[in-house]
């Protein structure tokens, strides 16, 4: 098993097998590359560009993509994927940062939600395409992908979104078809309180049946702007990463803020010994022995 994370700043944090910077998030501001990282690139995604093209939003009948849409639960503002010239700067970013990194892992590749996209554009290429509702989405998802891939002569990991069931009529997203070019896939878990591992872990093994190829569970640790109590315990944590890891998944990735924070992480995880102990039936001995090369570097 590899152990990695993902954070908001160009700093490596030791004890981690991979590392992937941010570097553009769903607030849509851009970094740099780092030579030393991976790079993580939220791709529909982007607050940023929304502002300045709100026109350039997904549509659906019960309106935009938006965070202020209570209809839908969105975290960000979401573009729509036919964009042309969105679609050109993306795929050039994506190009550009796999020539400065390690490699590239894209998140929010997908159609926002059921319902979207039905702008004019997207009604045109649909009626188009002579394909089904769904099976047109799925192409427009994977034609991306398959673009990004060509792109990108690294390590290529693809981010889907944590529904096993319904991502195909959801979001466009075919797992089967985008194993086709991702080299593995990063799903998020993510929460604030893992006050109830047993789901995590549930999903966490529908992931590793269903897909072909490595699967990479991204668990919380501390996100942009949340105070101490608004973060999951390290109880939380550790008993849902060894939970997540002995159903069979590749890896675990971390998702902090800063350096500062995920060594904050990793000095309370070697402290809370007594909580280690109490873990070691549970049959996620990687995650353990993370712990216990921590306890080396910290």
């Amino acid at each position: 098993m590899k152990f990695g994370m993902f954070i908001y700043e160009p700093k490596t944090v030791e004890g981690f097998d991979l590392q992937f910077y941010r570097i553009k998030s769903e607030r849509g501001i851009v970094g740099t590359p780092q030579e030393n990282m991976y790079t993580n690139i939220a791709c529909f995604g982007d607050n940023y560009t929304v502002s300045q093209h709100p026109d350039w939003v997904s549509i659906s009948k019960d309106g935009p993509a938006l965070r202020t849409n209570k209809k839908y639960n969105f975290r960000w503002d979401i573009l729509c994927p036919t964009n042309k010239e969105y679609l050109a700067y993306i795929l050039n970013l994506i190009e550009d940062c796999s020539q400065k990194s390690q490699g590239i892992s894209v998140s929010s590749i997908h159609f926002a939600d059921h319902g979207f996209c039905i702008c004019k554009r997207c009604v045109k290429e649909h009626k188009k395409s002579g394909l089904d509702w769904f099976e047109w989405r799925k192409q427009v998802v994977n034609e991306f992908i398959k673009n990004a891939r060509e792109r990108v002569k690294k390590t290529f990991f693809v981010g889907l979104l944590p529904d096993p069931v319904m991502s195909y009529q959801r979001f466009g997203i075919d797992f089967d078809s985008l194993a086709k070019y991702a080299e593995a896939f990063v799903v998020p878990h993510f929460s604030k309180k893992y006050a109830t591992p047993w789901y995590f872990e549930t999903s966490a093994r529908a992931f590793k049946n269903i897909l072909k190829k490595p699967v990479y569970i991204n668990l919380y640790v501390h996100g942009p702007g949340d105070k101490p109590n608004e973060v999951p315990t390290v109880k939380e944590l550790l008993t849902t990463s060894v939970r997540v890891a002995r159903t069979g998944v590749d890896g675990i990735i971390y998702l902090t803020e800063t350096a500062k924070r995920m060594k904050a992480f990793q000095k309370a995880a070697v402290k809370d010994v007594k909580l280690r102990e109490e873990l070691e039936d549970y049959g996620g001995k990687p995650v353990l022995d993370l712990i216990d090369k921590w306890e080396k570097i910290v």
